[in-house]
């Protein structure tokens, strides 16, 4: 399902023409796509708790990279239940170092304590609220750029757009998508969805 709607496109697109709809869906799907991606990471609401299962880096590692949530409700490690006093969720009380409200993506065991790693095995079960409680507003607007940059591309032909007395032009990437999205771009996690 696509966090943004057709609807929504149109009114910001200012559409004149009746485009089919479903042509402008496969775009918005294409983009969001495209874009989740690029930032190596799933852009959608939060839902209910469910249970995840993530393998630690190394051995010898505090410190366990998640998929974006919310909330965490219970997390066990080789079976074993951890208290929610044996570990914190970062970043920090949900927020960037910019003070932004972010998803928690790490979970670090306190007092010196660390993962069980049997040879890179998913040792961590994780039950939490995946999602964003709010996706971010670049995110969203990144997405009805890029959708209208698909559409607009539509009858581009091995990339050039036109051509000059001198040559063809061709299609670059959009600067403005690039820079909406530069800090939401997330490093790689090790888990099994």
């Amino acid at each position: 399902m696509s966090n943004l709607s057709v609807a929504t496109f149109k009114t910001w697109k200012r559409v004149e023409v009746s485009t089919d709809d479903t042509v402008i869906q496969a775009a918005i799907d294409s983009a969001e796509e495209a874009i989740n991606q690029h930032c190596n990471r799933t852009f959608a609401p939060a839902g209910s708790a469910t249970a995840r299962v993530f393998a630690s880096g190394s051995a010898r590692s505090s410190v366990i990279e998640i998929h974006d949530c919310t909330t965490v409700t219970s997390v066990s490690d080789a079976g074993n239940t951890l208290a929610a006093s044996a570990y914190q969720l970062e970043p920090l009380n949900g927020r960037t170092s910019a003070g932004e409200a972010t998803p928690y993506t790490r979970i670090r065991l306190l007092a010196g304590a660390y993962w069980s790693n049997f040879y890179g095995e998913a040792t961590v079960s994780v039950t939490a609220t995946w999602g964003w409680s709010t996706l971010p507003a670049r995110y969203t607007e990144a997405t009805k750029i890029l959708t209208a940059d698909l559409l607009d591309n539509r009858d581009i032909r091995n990339g050039v757009i036109g051509f000059t007395d001198y040559a063809g032009i061709r299609v670059r990437e959009n600067p403005v998508v690039s820079s909406l999205l530069a800090k939401l771009v997330r490093a790689g996690t090790f888990g099994i969805a």
